[in-house]
């Protein structure tokens, strides 16, 4: 398959992915962060940046609750956008390695963090509450945000390991990874005539 029809479609793939597992039920659960962080590992920061935009876009936008306001979709694009550059950072340090899974874990909680916290000011625009409304908001949503970071924590920090070791042994997956080394035709030479020498 040709290289960039197949970045094409696992994109595709990763966006449908994440805007799936946001509709899941469970309040401050959430896979949509892993999913675009793990698309930013596979293909890189430039489309990991993509898909987290468009995924978000279409989440934010088609959500059985109703689109986003416009300051609030703005911070979810900005906040996945970074999550998925952050990915192909990761990438591009590790290579086909594993990351740890501590440091795996604290980059969760701290795009977990930004992601919040750019969500949160986006009341005051929406709003017009200001720095007041903002404290209030925080103070009262204190534990869902923590209850949000902690649980993407543990999820960046055992559960990607994983997911990011299986998805690297899909045949689609090991096409866009470094070959591996091979020896030159001419140091099995010696070898060869060596062993013919003593056949003879």
């Amino acid at each position: 398959m040709h290289t960039r029809y197949r970045n094409l479609i696992l994109m595709a793939i990763f966006i449908a992915l994440a805007v799936a597992v946001g509709q899941d039920p469970f309040p401050n659960l959430e896979l949509v962060s892993a999913t675009i962080f793990l698309s930013g590992m596979v293909l890189g920061a430039r489309r990991g940046l993509i898909v987290g935009a468009v995924a978000m876009f279409l989440f934010s936008s088609f959500n059985a609750y109703g689109p986003a306001a416009p300051p609030l979709l703005i911070a979810q694009m900005l906040s996945m956008m970074l999550v998925g550059v952050t990915g192909g950072i990761m990438l591009n340090v590790f290579g086909a390695r594993v990351p740890p899974a501590w440091l795996l874990g604290i980059t969760g909680f701290a795009l977990t963090f930004v992601y919040d916290l750019l969500t949160t000011l986006s009341a005051i625009v929406i709003v017009k509450t200001g720095v007041p409304g903002f404290l209030t908001t925080v103070a009262t949503g204190f534990y869902f945000f923590l209850l949000h970071q902690i649980s993407n924590t543990i999820i960046f920090a055992f559960l990607l390991p994983v997911l990011l070791r299986r998805l690297r042994q899909l045949p689609v997956l090991q096409a866009g990874l470094p070959p591996a080394k091979t020896l030159p035709r001419h140091d099995l030479q010696p070898s060869m005539s060596l062993e013919a020498g003593r056949d003879s």
